[in-house]
């Protein structure tokens, strides 16, 4: 906190890709002459030009780069929250707060949708894990399949769901404004106080 990481952390949490680490420009994610030639051929819907598999695989590339620093961004803030209190130097716990209630909440906001995004992930890997071949062969192995559904379902998103959640319950604990926004948000969201408590 005190060495100003603040500055870097949260443009990758806001997922402001222009303030965020750019990927090395000799591996896929970084090859910017095929991410151009890609942005050109968006714009360009209509051509009838088809995507090179070279260009598929960059664009991948570069998409699974950002979700990683945004996964990143999450336990970063995760771990600030689980060790500031109020005896951390620099006033560390007040000001990871502070940037929770500026330009009216954004962070609040984008903690919101992640959290939300993270839920129906969880859900869905679950769901699959259930519906799938691997259930049943478990099953008949005699695996614990309730283990095994947790373990699908932690690694389809539920684990960065529950770190969310719990840097939403540090900003709604630290400060009353967050919490009543939080709470309004996830109202408008027809959500409620629930998909954290899980």
């Amino acid at each position: 906190v005190d060495a100003g990481g603040f500055k870097n952390l949260f443009p990758m949490f806001m997922g402001k890709k222009s303030l965020m680490p750019k990927p090395s420009k000799y591996c896929d994610a970084g090859n910017i002459s095929v991410l151009r030639k890609f942005a050109t051929l968006n714009k360009k819907a209509n051509n009838g030009k088809r995507q090179s598999k070279k260009m598929k695989q960059v664009v991948a590339a570069n998409k699974e780069w950002f979700q990683i620093l945004e996964a990143h961004s999450i336990q970063l803030l995760y771990g600030l929250t689980r060790h500031l209190d109020s005896a951390s130097a620099h006033d560390a716990k007040a000001r990871l707060l502070s940037k929770f209630v500026e330009n009216d909440c954004e962070k609040c906001d984008r903690m919101i949708e992640f959290c939300l995004k993270y839920d129906i992930k969880m859900r869905k890997a679950e769901y699959k894990y259930y519906k799938s071949d691997e259930a049943e062969e478990a099953e008949a192995d005699g695996v614990d399949i309730d283990l095994a559904a947790l373990s699908a379902k932690l690694e389809g998103g539920g684990d960065l769901f529950h770190r969310i959640s719990v840097v939403i319950a540090f900003a709604a604990k630290g400060s009353k404004r967050c919490h009543e926004y939080i709470l309004e948000q996830l109202r408008t969201q027809n959500s409620g106080i629930g998909v954290i408590k899980t």
